[in-house]
């Protein structure tokens, strides 16, 4: 085993030393292709099955809902299918070029691509059977973790589990991981069986059918093998893009701070590491992505009844133009490295050039200063102001008795181990509750604050963001809500926003000139042009293309959390 093992890697390594010039075309071809044409196109495609589903804007825990009905099931089988279908295309482009005799560079690339763009609808029948087979996997799986979650994690809201930690969460959190090392052990065995069709269909001229058949009656008594030869190779890659990742934050947080004051050399730095970055990551992408081709034709070549030729006769009549060997040296890698540092410099000086450099940056305290007081408390709000912040940013719900509190879980377990449930509770239950000491003793005066309270505290010293919190759709709260606010005089200083894009409208039906929001972490739908003013999102939505749209559609954009020098920089 360990001989046959040391034999596979030898081989990868001499392909990918010999034909790295032309795995690396096919590698860099195909993410543009992916950028240019599938990502647009299967973008579309949802577009259009989401408007088919009825439904407007799908964001946050509504895309999971939209995902167990049957025409979200049907989309993200679809996505998942296109997806898998390119790089299924893109692994056998590779696979052929390791057959391919007498070419090199270029043209070993071209007639890849030329031969397995004919076979294309094939590949793409089998990646979508794979696909199919793969979520109906899951389903047993998904299905008995959120059996465990309702079973184990509903009785109290979910920041009470996520932050204290209680034994049945413990408990949940470990039968979930059951689940999830026997789906992995399920998934792993269901990949070991299919891992060869690719090469059956394409270098053997086999349908689809066959294909799977085939590479499950091949692979038996090899599987724990290739699985344990797959795992391997993922925690290769894995690991290897972690690190990368974890020193250019650590240069970037070592650094940035330094140049803080020198705005131009600050911008270059950027530059040059984001243009490092990209490189880095692009260049391990495509290694995982080569190595991967070639782990798989190492499999398949003893299982194979071409044995070592494996030369189908299409590959032989497109193998024999002449060979243009590239040549690498020293030279070159000198060359390469500073035509990179001078593209660095250059995009540097791009963004410097068009950098709004001027500082508006607005400080939102979240749930009031909450680092230093807790939560949603009015000792937390009052912090906020002392430390000179913009905004106060605060969620409220409306009780049994129509008055509209500040506290952002459905219950009050986190913050004050009861199990009242806000919805249900009346306002003297509620601010009966100390809501300090799980923070600390010294607030054990702590009470939940009613909208009012709080307005009339913040008037005339900072603006206030009103996040509408809802645990079931509740008609009353924006009514509320806009009665509260309007009977202290604070439309002028207020924003409101929500999860809920049918909280949104609501608002700015009732009140066309507020300034309202839509508070997104992650979206399945175009949100650029909801009816909102601004969106406020995770900032790992916030891409250079989003904020240009956002932008370019007439709305502010706002991004959290970002909480250090770097970040805001580069925001």
């Amino acid at each position: 085993m360990v001989k046959d093992t040391t034999g596979i890697l030898q081989r990868i390594r001499d392909n990918l030393r010999r034909k790295a010039w032309p795995l690396f075309l096919t590698g860099v071809f195909y993410r543009i292709i992916a950028l240019t044409l599938l990502t647009p196109m299967v973008s579309g495609l949802t577009a259009a099955l989401i408007s088919m589903s009825g439904r407007g804007t799908i964001v946050n825990d509504q895309i999971a809902s939209f995902f167990i009905e049957p025409l979200g099931f049907i989309t993200l089988t679809t996505i998942a299918a296109f997806s898998l279908t390119l790089f299924a295309i893109e692994q056998a482009s590779l696979m052929v070029i390791v057959f391919q005799k007498g070419q090199t560079g270029f043209y070993k690339a071209f007639h890849a691509l030329k031969f397995v763009l004919a076979r294309t609808p094939s590949i793409l029948n089998l990646a979508g059977r794979i696909v199919l087979r793969v979520l109906l996997l899951s389903i047993p799986f998904l299905a008995l973790s959120i059996f465990i979650y309702f079973l184990m994690l509903t009785g109290h809201d979910i920041n009470y589990y996520l932050a204290l930690k209680p034994p049945v969460f413990k408990w949940a959190v470990a039968l979930v991981g059951l689940v999830g090392l026997g789906y992995t052990i399920a998934l792993c065995h269901l990949a070991a069986g299919v891992i060869i069709s690719l090469p059956i269909l394409i270098f053997e001229s086999k349908s689809p059918v066959f294909s799977l058949r085939e590479s499950r009656r091949r692979t038996t008594g090899h599987r724990k093998h290739f699985a344990l030869g797959f795992f391997i190779w993922a925690i290769v890659f894995v690991s290897l893009s972690g690190i990368t990742t974890a020193l250019i934050v650590w240069i970037g947080r070592m650094l940035a701070p330094s140049l803080l004051d020198q705005t131009v050399l600050l911008m270059l730095f950027f530059g040059v590491l984001f243009l490092f970055s990209t490189l880095i990551h692009l260049l391990i992408n495509m290694a995982a992505t080569a190595s991967f081709s070639l782990l798989i034709i190492e499999w398949y070549r003893p299982l194979s009844p071409l044995k070592k030729d494996l030369k189908t006769t299409t590959i032989s009549e497109i193998s024999n133009q002449k060979s243009t060997r590239p040549h690498f040296s020293i030279r070159l890698l000198i060359t390469g490295t500073m035509a990179a540092l001078i593209l660095g410099l250059m995009t540097g000086w791009l963004l410097l050039s068009k950098a709004d450099l001027k500082d508006r940056t607005a400080i939102m305290a979240h749930r009031g200063a909450s680092a230093a007081a807790p939560e949603n408390t009015m000792a937390a709000i009052v912090k906020a102001i002392a430390d000179g912040a913009h905004w106060v940013e605060i969620d409220v719900q409306r009780t049994a008795d129509d008055a509209v509190v500040v506290i952002h879980d459905r219950d009050l377990m986190k913050i004050g181990g009861n199990p009242l449930i806000v919805a249900e509770s009346t306002v003297e239950n509620l601010v009966a509750v100390d809501v300090g000491s799980w923070f600390d003793s010294k607030f054990a005066n702590q009470r939940i604050p009613t909208l009012d309270e709080v307005l009339k505290r913040c008037k005339d010293k900072i603006k206030v963001n009103i996040e509408l919190k809802y645990y079931g759709w509740d008609e009353r709260l924006t009514h509320r809500v806009v009665e509260i606010v309007e009977k202290n005089e604070m439309e002028n200083d207020i924003v409101i926003m929500s999860l809920q894009p049918k909280a949104v409208h609501q608002v700015k039906e009732m009140r066309p000139g507020w300034q309202v929001g839509l508070l997104s972490a992650a979206a399945l739908s175009d949100i650029v042009h909801e009816e909102a003013d601004f969106l406020a999102v995770h900032s790992r939505m916030a891409t250079l293309k989003f904020v240009k749209r956002v932008h370019d559609a007439g709305k502010l954009l706002y991004v959290w959390t970002v909480n250090d020098a770097v970040g805001m920089m580069q925001m």
